[in-house]
């Protein structure tokens, strides 16, 4: 029996409150297809109320096709993206991406190479993304150059999950030159699957970029790249006006081991700023290297007692 509802209706209810003259009724009735999903009339009256009169009905169908799958399925959430509401065209473009389902990949493919409409495209190159569909990478690299912002980002999520290594230039094209920090910060994120050294180059710049959050981007990618070349760019990161960006490059200078951060990640256990504290004794405690001790020894009495089990852990891994 559900929990949202007194008592559990049959499909033949539903589908006769979902005829009713009353949204209020027919909104109810929809969200309780949901619990009648395993029959197969319930995908046929929840994609039939996505042409519903009222807006929150639309809305829960886009919601409730969450439980069903297949190609019908997906050609109506892809209609829906067009919807007179955008709470409607939200909805059904989050059940799209939520929907696993491989097989509709060509109806998404399909829809993605007739639309111009930048909502569309940018939702059903999420959509593709984590099918890994090798279809979507010519038009993923088109979408590099789209006008809006948005559909670049994604064409960059979906050119990330292939992890083909020739669109990597590409890659790093977006992440020097894009006009949108957030398309530059997603490219940068990209280059965590790459293998090509050029990468480094493009990290190190992005260590300088405008936006801090592509910084910030920046230095955890290169931790889990783990490219030593990039080590004293780190360090200068560590001078940056956000701690954001410090507690990352605090992070990625711990994975690399760099002895050459010891003293930079010494003096940032004075830092007022804790979250950085305890990143820099982590890191030191990584690094192991006995030039750390004096600086950990002045940080055992430090205010915050994550820092001080943090500090104990390192001087224990000193020895």
């Amino acid at each position: 029996m559900s929990l949202m509802f007194e008592e559990e209706s049959g499909i033949d209810e539903v589908a006769e409150r979902i005829a009713s003259d009353d949204a209020a009724v027919r909104r109810i009735a929809v969200m309780e297809l949901a619990e009648v999903s395993f029959d197969p009339e319930a995908e046929l009256l929840a994609i039939k109320a996505l042409s519903d009169a009222d807006g929150d009905v639309r809305l829960e169908a886009a919601r409730v096709l969450y439980e069903f799958d297949g190609d019908a399925v997906a050609q109506a959430l892809v209609d829906a993206l067009q919807d007179s509401e955008e709470k409607v065209r939200l909805a059904a473009a989050e059940t799209l991406f939520e929907n696993k389902d491989g097989s509709v990949a060509p109806i998404l493919i399909k829809a993605l190479q007739s639309t111009t409409d930048s909502f569309v495209m940018a939702a059903l190159l999420r959509a593709l993304r984590e099918h890994r569909v090798a279809e979507t990478q010519q038009i993923a690299l088109q979408g590099l150059t789209h006008a809006d912002a948005s559909v670049r980002r994604e064409a960059v999520g979906v050119l990330a999950y292939l992890k083909a290594e020739e669109v990597v230039l590409a890659l790093m094209d977006a992440a020097r030159n894009d006009a949108d920090p957030e398309v530059r910060r997603v490219a940068v994120g990209s280059l965590v699957f790459s293998k090509t050294d050029k990468s480094c180059e493009v990290l190190q710049g992005a260590l300088q970029d405008d936006n801090w959050q592509v910084r910030e981007e920046a230095a955890f990618v290169i931790g889990k790249l783990g490219r030593q070349e990039c080590v004293d760019a780190l360090i200068a990161a560590m001078d940056d006006g956000y701690w954001e960006v410090c507690v990352k490059s605090a992070r990625s200078l711990g994975q690399l081991k760099s002895r050459k951060a010891v003293e930079v990640l010494g003096s940032a256990l004075g830092h007022g700023m804790s979250n950085l504290r305890k990143e820099a004794a982590a890191s030191l405690g990584e690094i192991g290297d006995k030039s750390a001790r004096p600086y950990l020894l002045q940080a055992q009495e430090d205010v915050d007692p994550d820092v001080r089990k943090l500090v104990q852990w390192a001087l224990q891994r000193i020895g």
